[in-house]
């Protein structure tokens, strides 16, 4: 079964949309794979910050 998914758009400088092809293609890695891990990161370090700042 697979997993539902949704669609996510947005702008980024040129510069780094093209930074952004080449890393993918140099590590054979889809777009999609690549941005999914990017916001799971994204998410696990807005996270913790918030989660320091609630210990402070």
């Amino acid at each position: 079964m697979s997993e539902e998914t949704r669609e996510v758009r947005g702008r980024l400088p040129k510069d780094l949309k093209i930074a952004f092809e080449i890393a993918c293609a140099r590590l054979e890695l889809t777009q999609t794979a690549a941005l999914e891990e990017a916001v799971r990161d994204w998410l696990r370090k807005k996270e913790s910050s918030e989660k320091q700042r609630q210990q402070e």
